[in-house]
């Protein structure tokens, strides 16, 4: 799943991060800046926050900073700008090593895509993801496979746009994975890319 939030309005223009700034390179993570990777999901998921799925979005956000775990398993890929991280994304080579994916064995999968807020509408989420399909085709896997929780629509218009197709019969509940009070839930929908 991921936290990736731009306007459509912020995606039109593609502005510069700053003028200072160089288009964002994608490099794998170091661990010395797994701390600094997670101090940005917070703030992904801000513009999301104000209804009554906020309970979604905490329980979203305390699996998320848990980078760690991710680390260990993913490859963790982080855009950077200058000398600022300004997006990440975790890639696993199998989708079945995310622990609780339905996604069948075989297929690549990412989660935890995120960009800063400063950066939304540069491209750098579109960078993050193909970085992730070039790796599927680099260890000759034939799917990537991922899932969204139903309120990220900016992350969910992103996957269709750049050829993601849904594969409901993957679909997730949301209280499956990440619990919740009695009664609420939402969906987790499922997509693929075919290399």
């Amino acid at each position: 799943m991921d936290v990736f939030a731009a306007s459509d309005h912020e995606r039109e223009i593609r502005a510069p991060l700053r003028p200072d700034l160089p288009p964002p390179s994608i490099r794998l993570a170091e661990a010395s800046e797994l701390d600094e990777i997670a101090s940005l999901f917070e703030p992904g998921l801000e513009p999301y926050r104000g209804t009554d799925n906020d309970w979604i979005l905490d329980n979203y956000l305390a699996d998320l900073v848990q980078m760690d775990e991710r680390f260990c398993v993913a490859e963790t890929w982080v855009a950077v700008a200058g000398e600022q991280l300004v997006g990440s994304v975790a890639f696993y080579r199998d989708v079945a090593l995310e622990g609780w994916s339905n996604l069948p064995t075989g297929w690549t999968g990412f989660r935890a895509l995120v960009v800063h807020p400063a950066a939304r509408g540069s491209g750098v989420g579109s960078q993050l993801v193909e970085r992730c399909i070039e790796r599927t085709r680099e260890l000759g896997a034939r799917t990537l496979g991922i899932h969204s929780i139903a309120l990220l629509t900016d992350a969910i218009r992103l996957y269709e746009r750049l050829g993601f197709v849904r594969c409901p019969e993957f679909d997730l509940r949301a209280k499956d994975v990440f619990g919740g009070p009695p009664g609420k839930d939402m969906l987790g929908p499922a997509f693929r890319y075919d290399v």
